[in-house]
């Protein structure tokens, strides 16, 4: 697996508190197979989690250090999980975000409840900027687990959607785990990810149970490009190319 969605980078975020805590994650990842991760802290504007680029490359380089001494056998890359803005483009410029690992694909979230009037503008923006927008863990946003069927217009636009693995095991409740179901069911979910936080968290304690519901879900063969495929490819900065998205057939009730 290549995890494109991580809060392991030390200091910077509601993640990993010390490089203690970041080595312990990198270790625990070490044992469920993982091989390669990209560092996504969040950036929110504004906020206590502004790190700009050059501190977060500073922090890097030493977690990078500590890695070898440890003989931790992962490769590490480094970016962003931004906080919806409409100057998402303008945080490159300025070097205070990053793309993921430099790419041409850049991870952002959505308010979880309170939906956003002008997603498309800025889609279609970032796009007109040679960037590809990937939300992180839509079925986790209520407006989505409402209306599934609303990611397709976005994804026709040039945008692409990463869930959480540990929203099939009901980490985040309910109706992110059916909704998840759905989104997946019908390729609108491009990417799996952990969002793992810490060590010895649910994200990576029932992380080979989600993948094994995935491959129950999906197969194997779509499992293996969701979470190494395609996070391959980001890493590599190279096209990604998906399946149409199916207009769900019929509506269904998230809360049975």
């Amino acid at each position: 697996m290549i995890d494109i969605h991580t809060h392991i980078l030390p200091l910077i975020d509601d993640g990993c508190q010390s490089f203690d805590d970041s080595l312990a994650t990198l270790k625990e990842a070490e044992k469920k197979g993982i091989k390669a991760i990209i560092l996504t802290p969040h950036y929110i504007k504004g906020s206590k989690f502004s790190c700009n680029n050059q501190e977060k490359d500073n922090i890097f380089k030493k977690l990078q250090q500590r890695v070898i001494e440890n003989n931790i056998k992962i490769d590490l890359y480094l970016g962003n999980e931004i906080y919806f803005d409409s100057e998402l483009y303008d945080f490159l410029n300025n070097k205070e975000a990053m793309t993921l690992n430099n790419s041409r694909y850049m991870l952002f979230e959505l308010p979880m409840t309170n939906k956003v009037n002008n997603l498309k503008e800025v889609i279609f923006n970032l796009r007109g900027q040679g960037i590809v927008p990937i939300i992180a863990h839509p079925e986790r946003y209520t407006y989505f687990q409402d209306e599934p069927e609303a990611l397709i217009p976005l994804i026709q636009q040039g945008c692409l959607f990463q869930g959480n693995l540990g929203s099939l095991v009901g980490i985040y409740g309910k109706r992110s785990k059916k909704c998840l179901k759905i989104l997946l069911t019908n390729n609108l979910i491009h990417f799996m990810a952990s969002d793992v936080h810490r060590a010895n968290s649910k994200n990576y304690i029932f992380l080979n149970k989600g993948i094994i519901k995935l491959q129950d879900l999906v197969g194997k063969e779509i499992t293996k490009l969701l979470i190494e495929e395609n996070p391959k490819k980001i890493i590599n900065n190279q096209e990604i190319f998906i399946k149409e998205p199916q207009k769900i057939k019929k509506r269904f009730c998230l809360f049975n």
